[in-house]
């Protein structure tokens, strides 16, 4: 089953948010989060075939995607392909729709609790 728009700019956007990670353009962690989708409920490797990811993205997008994620360390370039390091997202994202829209729910709210908004108590 292929994400929808909706999961995927979810996921993206707890992406974006956790300050722990590098930042990557949305373009590129959209890719990311397809690509890992696309392992996770297909192959249940952490390679993805260079055809294969011309197939979840337009070539020029995927090629800047792979490298921007390459640079920041996330993707790992192999004779072919690429291998996903990101074993987090991976993992999270291997579990059914229900929980990972409960993941991606739980990353924004630590978003919002962690933002200068919030004071703590």
């Amino acid at each position: 089953m292929v994400m929808d728009d909706r999961s995927v700019f979810f996921e993206v956007e707890a992406l974006r948010a956790d300050r722990s990670r590098p930042i990557l353009s949305p373009a590129s962690l959209e890719v990311h989060v397809r690509v890992i989708d696309h392992l996770a409920h297909g192959t249940g490797s952490n390679f993805i075939a260079d055809e294969v990811l011309d197939t979840l993205a337009h070539g020029r997008v995927s090629t800047m995607a792979a490298i921007e994620l390459s640079l920041a360390g996330w993707w790992r370039r192999l004779d072919g392909g690429y291998v996903i390091v990101d074993q987090e997202l991976i993992a999270a994202m291997s579990h059914s729709p229900a929980r990972r829209r409960f993941g991606a729910a739980c990353r924004r709210l630590w978003k919002i609790l962690n933002s200068e908004t919030v004071i703590p108590l």
